[in-house]
């Protein structure tokens, strides 16, 4: 990433930084508020004192699976709000969320905290050009990103990578004659994307490397090293960002972390939901304290994250590494693991495109799609991960395109990275995945 004194917060990001809390209640203040201004909350609480906080019930996704949205959906807000989003509801019912025009230009707002928002100002200076990929659908992340994009500067091309008519080769092409310096999307689809270019277009290709200079990327785990690994192979600086159904947009910073608003109240809960300390690790629930349109309070995402106090140099204080879906995680030795813990292992060694870990009572047995010109050092892996999960672990290296179908339009997230087959497997795979 380099020398970090070209990172800094920009006066507006530190004035909203500032501003940010007046807007906060308290969190019994925002359980209160739900529950006088919403239909949803008003029954959820029934019987319920909302003072008394951490025994109010934990909103869990399934709760309201069948719930109109407009019982989420505050009375004073009816006429205010201007958007609608949905979660993927990649590993349950989609949640809702509704925003007012405030609201949804709060995440772009949001961004100027990030001290990465100086360097990518700096960046469009020379070229301005972006292409954001993230999908134009239910979620809020497409729009958010090229409203993120445009605010900084940028001139955003939109194409929708969910979509049969912005197929993989055809985003490619777009980058090959666009030749952007900032693309947005999800990192297996840069992958996908660059792969095909420098293989369509490979007198072009030099090209696009030297003014590509940034990923930023969203809606897909990815650990520190692999993103370092990308940004090695490309030449770029990789900004990573962890986002929910309305906007969770954690601050992403240069000095490695991603840290916590302070317009969240987060809570961490066992496997039994039992309540655990404010740092360490365990399942995220979460509460908005600003945002009252269609409030979420002690909402469980339901991933499984560290939380932890931060001595970032930009001045954040709270840093949280998403490790995966509860329900996908496994346990081996008795401590529970997750994606991140497996990958941040695996692309210390490289750069590498899809990748499976089957876990058996013995072993791990892990694909890896080679993505780049370099050997896999098949030993390196399988000893690192041995050490690690004291299991003996088989690298079994295969084509780019084995597990990544990088030329066809993705139809869904590529969550599924652990098959945990032993009979002691505590996995909740859904049926669709």
């Amino acid at each position: 990433m380099g020398d970090e004194s070209k990172y800094r917060i920009s006066l507006r990001g530190r004035i909203f930084r500032a501003l940010m809390g007046l807007r906060c209640l308290s969190p019994e203040g925002m359980a209160e508020y739900a529950r006088a201004n919403t239909a949803f909350y008003e029954k959820f609480y029934e019987g319920h004192a909302t003072y008394d906080f951490d025994n109010l019930p934990v909103l869990h996704k399934k709760a309201i699976k069948n719930v109109s949205p407009y019982d989420l959906l505050s009375r004073p807000f009816r006429d205010k709000v201007v958007l609608y989003a949905e979660s993927t509801g990649s590993s349950g019912s989609p949640t809702p969320s509704f925003l007012t025009e405030l609201e949804f230009k709060a995440a772009a707002m949001m961004a100027r905290m990030s001290p990465y928002s100086s360097m990518m100002k700096e960046i469009f200076r020379e070229n301005r050009t972006c292409i954001n990929g993230l999908a134009m659908e239910f979620t809020i992340a497409g729009l958010s990103f090229m409203d993120l994009l445009k605010s900084l500067g940028g001139l955003v091309a939109n194409v929708g990578s969910r979509s049969t008519l912005g197929t993989p080769e055809r985003i490619a092409r777009a980058i090959a004659r666009l030749k952007p310096a900032i693309i947005a999307c999800m990192p297996v689809d840069f992958l996908s994307w660059m792969r095909i270019v420098k293989e369509d277009y490979p007198g072009e290709y030099p090209e696009v490397l030297r003014n590509l200079k940034g990923l930023v990327s969203t809606a897909e785990l990815c650990a520190g090293s692999r993103r370092r690994a990308i940004e090695k192979e490309f030449g770029i600086t990789h900004v990573d960002t962890y986002a929910c159904v309305e906007g969770f947009f954690t601050i992403p910073c240069p000095c490695g972390e991603k840290h916590i608003p302070d317009i969240y109240h987060t809570e961490l809960f066992d496997s039994r939901m039992n309540p655990l300390p404010k740092y360490g690790r365990g399942r995220i629930c979460f509460t908005n304290l600003a945002k009252k349109s269609s409030p979420l309070v002690r909402y469980l995402l339901d991933d499984t994250v560290t939380i932890s106090r931060s001595s970032c140099p930009h001045g954040f204080r709270t840093g949280i590494v998403p490790h995966g879906r509860y329900e996908l995680g496994v346990s081996i030795g008795g401590t529970s693991l997750n994606v991140e813990d497996f990958e941040q292992e695996i692309f210390k060694h490289g750069l590498f495109g899809g990748y499976e870990v089957k876990i058996s009572d013995k072993s791990l047995t892990v694909t890896l799609e080679k993505y780049s010109d370099a050997r896999v050092p098949i030993k390196a892996i399988s000893e690192g991960l041995a050490a690690k999960f004291g299991l003996h672990a088989t690298v079994k290296p295969v084509r780019f395109g084995t597990i990544t179908r990088y030329r066809e339009v993705r139809d869904k997230k590529p969550l599924l990275r652990l098959i945990d087959g032993r009979k002691s497997s505590t996995q909740n795979i859904p049926e669709y995945l």
